[in-house]
């Protein structure tokens, strides 16, 4: 009876031996553009995120694959700067209280509200 017992009990003790890690939700990108009207991010890790073919009407028409606009862009810290390699995580948007200004920019059509934001280091 107690053989029985372990051979039963075996499977649900291993089970809990081993810590699985916790799935990293955080995304990493890069900054392609800040204006008054757009906050531009290219997702560098995930490419099933943000609008793919996207021109920037405001360096040459430069192409751009997995980007797309900042919702909040003013709950982004102040120091990040354009060109800088970023960690985030991303939600839909949602009603915000940032003011942007009435410049048509050509922003991606995709959009985000992006939180936990911080510069990666190098």
């Amino acid at each position: 009876m107690k053989f029985i017992f372990i051979l039963l009990a075996l499977p649900v003790m291993a089970s809990k031996c081993g810590k699985q890690k916790e799935k990293d939700t955080h995304l990493q990108g890069k900054v392609v553009r800040i204006s008054c009207a757009s906050f531009v991010v290219q997702v560098l890790n995930d490419d099933t995120v943000g609008e793919d073919g996207w021109k920037d009407m405001m360096n040459n028409n430069a192409r751009y694959d997995n980007v797309f606009t900042a919702n909040n862009a003013c709950k982004i810290p102040a120091g990040i700067k354009a060109g800088a390699t970023i960690r985030f995580t991303v939600t839909q948007p949602a009603q915000n209280d940032c003011v942007a200004c009435m410049m048509f920019d050509g922003p991606p059509a995709a959009k985000f509200d992006i939180k936990d934001v911080s510069i990666v280091e190098k």
